[in-house]
């Protein structure tokens, strides 16, 4: 080959590999900066989830210590005023104090709700019992459970938030399944976790995509991303729908 085509021939190599090395260089930026992006959203959306449940809390503990054990002194002074006020307006007080002990029973609820101390106090395994029943008796929804024996110890904020992909699934199929049962089963393997939430129902139909529902589905996959989790959303064979948020190694103290 002349020498004048050798060049040729060169000149249009090192072109090609120019263009190469610049693409390559443009795609590894394009990716690096899309995981900085992702990263950012992540932790923007784990740092609001954080705010949210701090509010919730503050909520929670000024109904717990404010607003509760006013209704408690309340209770105690229609206790004495009944004693001394005759029979009819004895009874009236005593259909009074019953109000107000509904009420007390009301915002204990909303108080758990917004705060689930129970994650805390006794472990997730037991809070998600407790939130199976929870269910059974405000929503006719029998939950059947399988959970681990002993207490299970969550890192921080890994608790909270399975609680709260098991508490918007339940709510789910209340809303949408269309049946009056779910499974809720929660597996530890080393110091990982996976929630399952299941139930067999109508399914992910289009109710899946937008909605209450789709609200819901964007809410449990933002708390499960935030905690370093991961949730997938199936359909069942033979029919239903299951949720499946798996927290990896780390989620266990």
């Amino acid at each position: 080959m002349p020498a004048r085509d050798l060049t040729i021939w060169a000149v249009f190599v090192a072109a090609g590999l120019s263009v190469t090395v610049l693409l390559a260089a443009f795609l590894a930026a394009l990716v690096i900066s899309q995981r900085r992006r992702i990263a950012a959203e992540r932790d923007h959306a784990r740092r609001l989830l954080a705010a949210q449940e701090e509010e919730r809390s503050r909520i929670a503990r000024d109904i717990h210590d404010d607003a509760l054990q006013r209704i408690a002194v309340i209770r105690q002074e229609l206790d004495v005023a009944a004693e001394h006020g005759g029979d009819r307006m004895g009874h009236r007080i005593t259909g009074i104090a019953g109000e107000l002990e509904d009420l007390g029973f009301v915002l204990r609820a909303t108080a758990h709700q917004l705060h689930p101390s129970v994650v805390e106090k006794a472990g997730l395994a037991r809070a998600l019992g407790a939130l199976g029943e929870e269910f059974g008796r405000t929503a006719g929804l029998t939950v059947r459970t399988a959970l681990p024996p002993a207490d299970v110890r969550t890192a921080p904020g890994v608790g909270v938030a399975a609680y709260r992909i098991a508490q918007e699934a339940l709510r789910n199929v209340v809303r949408h399944a269309g049946v009056d049962a779910a499974e809720v089963s929660l597996e530890v393997d080393g110091s990982a976790l996976t929630l399952r939430i299941a139930d067999r129902g109508k399914g992910l139909g289009e109710d899946a995509s937008g909605g209450a529902c789709g609200l819901g589905l964007i809410s449990m996959r933002q708390r499960a991303e935030g905690a370093d989790g991961r949730l997938t959303v199936a359909a069942r064979t033979g029919g239903g729908t299951e949720v499946t948020a798996r927290f990896p190694r780390g989620a266990l103290t």
